[in-house]
């Protein structure tokens, strides 16, 4: 890490698609002056969160709910990361009982897909503005 990037707020990006994860990246680096790190893999996602200091995460829960099983890492405190991490998750669906789940896992927002991009950088800004304020929890999806 440089000496500029330290001052830098830190976003993990999990996210499969490959273009809206390239385009929500670049917005954030560009308008935001914030460095992404971006994977498609959960299993990476787990590596970094264990590994690297970062301060807020946008999450793609994935088809069979790879997601969750990193943001149980993160809240049982398997990371060096604090457990409550301020967490945006991204979902094309979620059944009624996976909520229920989720809900104990308090994260910040759950994003169903289709979204806009606009709306998901829009999130990612409030991640970061919440890093260093009280979080607040995603009550009633």
């Amino acid at each position: 890490m440089n000496a500029v990037s330290i001052y830098r707020r830190q976003v993990l990006l999990v996210e499969p698609h490959t273009l809206f994860r390239r385009t929500l990246a670049s917005i954030a680096r560009q308008l935001c002056d914030i460095d992404v790190h971006e994977t498609s893999s959960h299993e990476v996602g787990r590596v970094i969160l264990e590994t690297q200091r970062i301060h807020c995460l946008m999450l793609n829960l994935g088809e069979d709910l790879a997601g969750m099983a990193v943001l149980q890492a993160l809240r049982a405190g398997q990371t060096v990361n604090p457990r409550e991490l301020p967490t945006a998750l991204l979902a094309e669906t979620v059944r009624p009982d996976v909520v229920e789940r989720l809900k104990a896992l308090r994260p910040q927002r759950l994003m169903l897909m289709p979204f806009k991009v606009r709306t998901a950088f829009e999130v990612t800004r409030g991640l970061v503005a919440q890093a260093d304020s009280p979080t607040q929890y995603l009550g009633a999806i």
